[in-house]
């Protein structure tokens, strides 16, 4: 097995028991085994969280310097990269986009199929299996209503996040079945799962882009059972997702009262857009980043605070990390989306292009936990040939260091 195997088969499984504990830990679990480790270690601050976080950053960082190799071109594009990120990552406070390149920096020699074929079983047993537990009492269900319609958690700790699940399950669900010759099953295993969200967490953006993703593989279905190239398609969703990056940072600048016609769609989309025309109201853009935060001080009234929502994750991008990086961001992004369509893979390019929708309403779009296809961006950062090509590496070694931050939830 050559040293490139089996450095990628370290990185699939390293990530893979991370997201194992990713979904565990957005339970009620956390708690319970918080609760074990003070009993264990009497230790009254004792955070599973925090300490799966820092030791998943270690075994990648450990990777990245000691495990891989680089030319001198890796070197060039993971400096232009990872430097601004850096940079916005302490003025923003938040380490969410170091934490995403980090895994996308560690993923130099990882399968993606087989990445998303694993994390398709781990979410097929793990999100029945928290719902038996909390139908068994062992976990609670959080509810909340919106419009009269109750809105279940089912064990996990909120109902959008029931709602993100099982869109990644349908999203890793049409990949690993993207050859299946019953696709008649396909169809209708994705419109349950958009009906099951719609009725029992409600979470907006996952039903819709299930539906979305219902729509954009049904058409490439039918273009090959009818014999029609589906270039110009995939083409489409690629500019889409470009459209998508800037026209929806674009309009954000705008007041949604200002139109009817758009005042009426931000109210469909709970205000999302008037939230983040308020933020960006309110701190405006910098190129290097700052720190964004939702709860912030009425400047009429002493003592009163105003609690926003920054739901548009490219705007979200904009705002805490600055124009560089957001640069950066979109471009690796669509990057992945061409290399994908220069490859034909019309299953990856539609679920890409959902994504990039999903990123129009959920912050969680740049989240590897909410979004394992951000690693696809590994390929435009080395330069991934196809499988059928060799690619030589010169022996250069890349060494880094990153600051590690106290705050929680690193990874």
């Amino acid at each position: 097995m050559e040293r490139e195997e089996i450095v990628g088969n370290f990185f699939n499984y390293v990530f893979v028991v991370w997201c194992i504990f990713d979904i565990v830990l957005r339970t009620a679990f956390e708690d319970k085994i918080n609760i074990l480790l003070e009993k264990i270690f009497l230790n009254q601050n004792a955070d599973i969280d925090r300490y799966i976080d820092i030791s998943v950053l270690i075994v990648l960082i450990t990777l990245i310097v000691f495990l891989q190799r680089y030319t001198k071109n890796d070197l060039l594009i993971l400096s232009l990269i990872t430097v601004p990120i850096i940079i916005a990552t302490m003025n923003a406070n938040n380490n969410h986009l170091i934490s995403m390149l980090l895994f996308a920096v560690g993923a130099k020699y990882a399968d993606m199929e087989k990445i998303i074929r694993m994390y398709f079983y781990i979410l097929i047993i793990a999100i029945p299996l928290v719902i038996f537990f909390c139908v068994i009492g062992i976990l609670p269900d959080y509810t909340m209503y919106r419009g009269g319609m109750i809105r279940h958690a089912l064990g996990f700790e909120h109902p959008n996040r029931l709602g993100m699940r099982v869109f990644q399950l349908v999203a890793c669900y049409c990949y690993v079945k993207k050859n299946s010759t019953s696709q008649w099953i396909k169809y209708i295993a994705m419109f349950l799962a958009a009906w099951f969200v719609y009725k029992v967490p409600n979470s907006q953006t996952a039903y819709i882009c299930i539906l979305i993703m219902l729509v954009v593989i049904g058409v490439g279905n039918f273009y090959d059972k009818h014999g029609i190239s589906k270039k110009r398609i995939i083409k489409a969703m690629a500019w889409g997702s470009v459209l998508i990056a800037t026209m929806t940072v674009a309009i954000s600048f705008i007041n949604p009262k200002v139109n009817h016609l758009y005042n009426k769609i931000d109210r469909y989309m709970s205000h999302r857009f008037l939230y983040g025309y308020r933020m960006y109201k309110f701190y405006g853009i910098t190129l290097w980043g700052q720190d964004v935060q939702t709860l912030v001080k009425d400047s009429r009234y002493v003592g009163v605070y105003r609690q926003w929502y920054l739901d548009n994750a490219y705007l979200s991008i904009l705002l805490r990390f600055g124009v560089v990086v957001y640069v950066i961001f979109v471009a690796l992004w669509i990057a992945a989306i061409i290399y994908y369509t220069k490859n034909d893979n019309y299953t990856m390019v539609a679920i890409l292009f959902t994504f990039s929708v999903y990123g129009i309403m959920t912050t969680g779009f740049y989240l590897v936990s909410h979004n394992i296809f951000l690693l696809t961006i590994a390929n435009p950062i080395y330069k991934k040939q196809y499988k059928t090509d060799k690619v030589e590496h010169q022996r250069i070694r890349f060494v880094w260091e990153l600051p590690v931050s106290h705050r929680k939830s690193f990874l």
